[in-house]
């Protein structure tokens, strides 16, 4: 035992070096995954941020077409309205008009950049506010619109099978160029379309129910991607410096 603690007295200092050392040593190496964890992480939340902006500027993009298009259809509704309601004369361009009463429109999107924030965890995404902003986007904003778009599509397909047959030659007449709802509808008597209460109706009525999806539902996911894309492009750069 004498010769123990001898020995430790003797050659303290050369122990304590090399536990020292020992100790450095493990904590250079835990800082060093530490160093190459974080600058992984790093790497994956920026990819998963680009690809949401991404996705969200053809989304935009999407929207912008959507909204120029249900534009149309309020153009035509208005017009049709004013030429039944006067005892206007029917021309071949009212053919183009009608057409434009019902739009199947759909918001094709994408969330699989989010999705992928999701599988790995949304906290990948270190800015809390950027992490709530795109929940309230996706989760949210997407998710209450579509539930619009179901109900629209719903009355669109109601007053196909219900309003415009025994009123017109045939409907979703779409000469489908560009994408677009061009086309024409022709109807079995226009001057009966004057006095027809039922038809002058669903004609307000989708008046009304256009302006509001335009006006409400699309301008308000616009203005919420717009703003995303904006604060993602931001964060992006500070992430990137």
């Amino acid at each position: 035992m004498k010769r123990i603690l001898s020995t430790l007295k003797e050659k303290w200092p050369e122990y304590f070096f090399e536990i020292l050392v020992l100790i450095i040593g493990i904590w250079g190496a835990f800082e060093l995954s530490n160093y190459g964890e974080n600058k992984n992480r790093k790497r994956a939340e920026i990819e998963i941020l680009k690809g949401c902006k991404t996705e969200l500027v053809t989304d935009l993009a999407e929207i912008n077409f959507n909204m120029n298009e249900l534009r149309k259809s309020q153009n035509a509704l208005n017009l049709l309205l004013e030429v039944l309601e006067n005892d206007g004369s029917y021309n071949d361009s009212l053919a183009f008009h009608f057409n434009y009463t019902l739009l199947p429109i759909h918001f094709v999107h994408s969330t699989s950049s989010f999705e992928t924030a999701k599988s790995k965890g949304l906290d990948i995404i270190s800015n809390a506010n950027i992490r709530s902003k795109l929940i309230a986007v996706y989760d949210s904003q997407y998710d209450f619109f579509l539930k619009a778009e179901q109900e629209e599509l719903a009355e669109v397909q109601y007053h196909m099978r219900h309003i415009l047959p025994g009123r017109f030659e045939s409907g979703h007449n779409f000469e489908g160029k560009d994408n677009t709802f061009d086309g024409s509808m022709v109807p079995l008597d226009f001057e009966s379309l004057k006095r027809d209460q039922e038809y002058r109706y669903f004609i307000k009525t989708q008046q009304n129910r256009t302006r509001s999806y335009i006006g409400y539902f699309y301008e308000n996911l616009r203005k919420s991607v717009e703003s995303m894309i904006q604060d993602l492009d931001v964060e992006i750069k500070r992430l990137e410096k």
